[in-house]
């Protein structure tokens, strides 16, 4: 009986002593809490904003050749645009809604002459492409962003990763839980994990 106690103590010291070398992450804690995590998320939200902006205005100023809608399109995109970037986007829009007036009146009118009937027809071309490159645009879009919160989402898992394994080792930790499958657990080092992620700069994404 007594070697079977001193037997079972001894397991259960063993036991104790591994516990004392595993540690815990909360996952859900370090993406709610971290500043890291939220500017990451500022970033793709200032992206997306971008975007919408530059399909609202696409949608708005159909009336366009491909070159000027091109323009339109990759300046409204810019993060930081210059002043002479800014007004030639008021241009091309205040350009898009002339000619959207001139093919309203053109529409409206029982005869027309050659002149105009010209203009009618470039007008009703550009306007069709317009509607037509929106939709492309809009699935391009969609893409990039789906590709910019992947590419940050990788890397955001990959610096905890790091961190996680700098602490494991300062603190001898062999292995390292999620909390999502531990109840309890005296080394939880989510706090430490959040600490060293918001000391770091959160790479620029555009």
């Amino acid at each position: 009986m007594r070697t079977w106690m001193l037997l079972t103590l001894s397991i259960a010291s063993l036991t104790l002593a591994a516990a004392q070398n595993f540690g815990v992450i909360d996952e859900r804690r370090i993406l709610e809490e971290s500043n890291y995590v939220k500017a990451i998320n500022q970033q793709l939200q200032a992206v997306q904003a971008r975007f919408v902006q530059a399909l609202q205005a696409l949608q708005e100023s159909p009336v366009l050749n491909t070159e000027e809608r091109d323009t339109l399109f990759n300046l409204l995109l810019k993060e930081n645009p210059t002043e002479a970037e800014r007004q030639q986007v008021q241009q091309l829009i205040n350009t898009a809604r002339q000619r959207a007036a001139e093919l309203a009146t053109l529409r409206q009118k029982s005869e027309l002459s050659e002149t105009e009937k010209t203009a009618l027809e470039r007008f009703t071309q550009m306007e069709r492409e317009g509607r037509e490159n929106l939709q492309v645009r809009a699935q391009q879009l969609e893409q990039q962003l789906q590709q910019q919160v992947q590419q940050q989402r990788e890397a955001t898992e990959k610096r905890i990763r790091e961190i996680v394994a700098q602490i494991a080792k300062e603190k001898k930790l062999v292995m390292v839980f999620s909390s999502d499958v531990v109840y309890y657990a005296e080394n939880d080092i989510t706090s430490e994990v959040i600490k060293r992620l918001d000391a770091q700069q959160p790479n620029q994404r555009r």
